[in-house]
């Protein structure tokens, strides 16, 4: 129906504690009482059983198609807004403006800087033995034109939670990352390894900074 497949994400396992990988908390909308600087930004358009939807029209219940397992229900939604003060938006919560096709999004679209993202490298392949790497989205600043914008407008910003952690599919094969309803998903209470493992910033602009150089080849 969308032209694309899921896939399992591996553990990193051993490989990554010299990387000083972590777990990011779980189901833990980040924010001050300024605003938001992780979700999905209205108007981004989610991969769902109805076909692609915007994500502000997305409802508890709704199935969404995930990277790991195929269609998965909503269990909550959760609105807010980016910035709610009356200064200008500081620089660490501005959105980064992704060009069309800079992620495989097949419209341009906006990322929150906290937003984690799902992106392929050699080098995150190499080291963590696993193509995919999930990032902060901040660490994309500068790849392939994906640069922060200063909003002029009030920005609307949806959370989606899973039962599962979750990476879901925006705008095309764009990859963002959706927590776990529960705060801790379910296989992590099990002690079961959930597989999303989000490497810190400066892990992050290695990766980015690789895939630049590997850019700037072709």
């Amino acid at each position: 129906m969308f032209g694309f497949m899921t896939g399992k994400r591996a553990d990193y396992g051993d490989e990554a504690e010299g990387l000083a990988c972590f777990f990011a908390p779980q189901g833990v909308e980040t924010r001050s009482h300024f605003g938001q600087s992780e979700g999905i930004v209205a108007g981004t358009r989610i991969a769902t059983t109805m076909g692609w939807r915007p994500v502000e029209a997305i409802a508890a219940c709704d199935l969404v198609m995930t990277f790991d397992h195929g269609l998965r229900p909503v269990r909550a939604v959760h609105r807010t807004q980016l910035f709610a003060g009356r200064a200008q938006c500081p620089r660490r919560m501005m959105p980064l403006a992704v060009p069309e096709a800079a992620l495989g999004n097949a419209a341009p679209m906006l990322l929150l800087p906290e937003q984690n993202v799902l992106v392929e490298s050699d080098l995150a392949e190499a080291v963590l033995g696993d193509p995919f790497a999930l990032i902060p989205a901040a660490a994309l600043e500068g790849y392939r034109g994906i640069d922060r914008i200063t909003p002029h407008q009030r920005i609307e910003i949806v959370t989606l939670q899973f039962d599962e952690d979750e990476v879901i599919y925006a705008n095309g094969t764009g990859m963002i990352h959706c927590a776990s309803v529960y705060g801790t998903s379910i296989g992590a209470m099990m002690d079961e390894p959930t597989g999303y493992a989000v490497l810190p910033m400066d892990m992050a602009q290695e990766i980015v900074a690789q895939m630049i150089a590997l850019d700037a080849q072709d």
